[in-house]
């Protein structure tokens, strides 16, 4: 009797940033549940996101080749970013468990061993009402960046849209994905949270909403024990959207992507979210996704 034959139809609807989506999800997933299993994490209910979202994803990258709606098309590959919010989220419930030790006093260390001082304690006499304001507002726009940023490269009038489109999602799939590995490696609070000793002047903006989002924002690093601080994502995604941004859409860089993206980056540590070192490490991580996204990309249909 023969042996039947792997049918490779599945895996051929797949593209890359499918495969390092599915498979950062899966391990996530079966790591989630382990912990659930083992009652190292009480929470059950935060099984149940990531498992219907990668169930929902699963079935739009398998069956949209086969269909001709475009507004499945365009959905099967946007899903990608909604999706690692919920993945990431689904993380950050077991890495402080499974790796509990935290490195921020190595990563302020390598602030004041590299570059001197410590920035987030230098801005401290230049913090104002209206600097927050501002910097608030452009440290939330990493949450409309990479919506913003696909939208228009997809729905662009360039022949080769949908390749840019996905050329940009593949590179920030890769860096999304691949700053997990430094999370469990490198758990970092964040110096608001590590050292909240070092500040005296606090942190607020001139509209309830932005007050609102700080103390939110506080009160949830605190309690839900995120460690995502080296690299930052933030100003690793930001750099990625830049590049794709000067390359296929100028206006766009020099009008918004540029200006905002400066501002984010100052953001980071002025908010006092990321160490000096933490943009540092976002280089490389930025440099490496868009030059791997651009050699994969080519290499499959779209």
């Amino acid at each position: 009797m023969e042996n039947p034959k792997f049918n490779p139809s599945v895996f051929n609807k797949l593209y890359p940033e499918d495969i390092i989506a599915l498979a950062f999800s899966g391990v996530t997933i079966f790591i989630l549940a382990y912990c659930i299993g083992m009652g190292l994490v009480k929470d059950t209910s935060s099984l149940l996101a990531p498992v219907i979202s990668l169930f929902v994803f699963s079935f739009l990258a398998v069956y949209q080749k086969s269909s001709p709606s475009k507004t499945l098309k365009f959905l099967r590959s946007y899903i990608h970013i909604p999706l690692y919010g919920i993945i990431f989220s689904a993380f950050q419930v077991f890495v402080h468990v499974i790796s509990p030790t935290d490195y921020d006093t190595l990563l302020l260390k390598w602030d004041y061993s590299v570059f001197g001082f410590d920035i987030t304690r230098w801005f401290e006499p230049y913090v104002s009402k209206t600097i927050t304001e501002i910097l608030t507002l452009s440290y939330f726009s990493y949450y409309i960046f990479p919506t913003l940023t696909f939208v228009l490269l997809y729905f662009s009038k360039d022949t080769a849209a949908f390749a840019n489109a996905r050329n940009y999602l593949f590179a920030i799939v890769i860096g999304w994905y691949g700053a997990f590995v430094f999370y469990i490696v490198l758990p970092a609070a964040g110096p608001d949270i590590a050292f909240p000793e070092n500040y005296t002047v606090p942190l607020q903006g001139l509209s309830p909403l932005t007050n609102t989002y700080l103390e939110n924002l506080a009160k949830y690093l605190k309690e839900s024990f995120v460690r995502n601080t080296f690299p930052s994502m933030h100003f690793a995604i930001i750099l990625i959207t830049n590049y794709f941004a000067f390359k296929y859409k100028r206006r766009y860089f020099w009008f918004a992507a540029m200006p905002v993206g400066a501002l984010l980056a100052v953001a980071t540590v002025y908010l006092r979210q990321h160490y000096l070192i933490d943009l540092i490490g976002s280089l490389p991580v930025a440099a490496i996704s868009i030059y791997f996204a651009g050699k994969l990309i080519n290499k499959t249909k779209v």
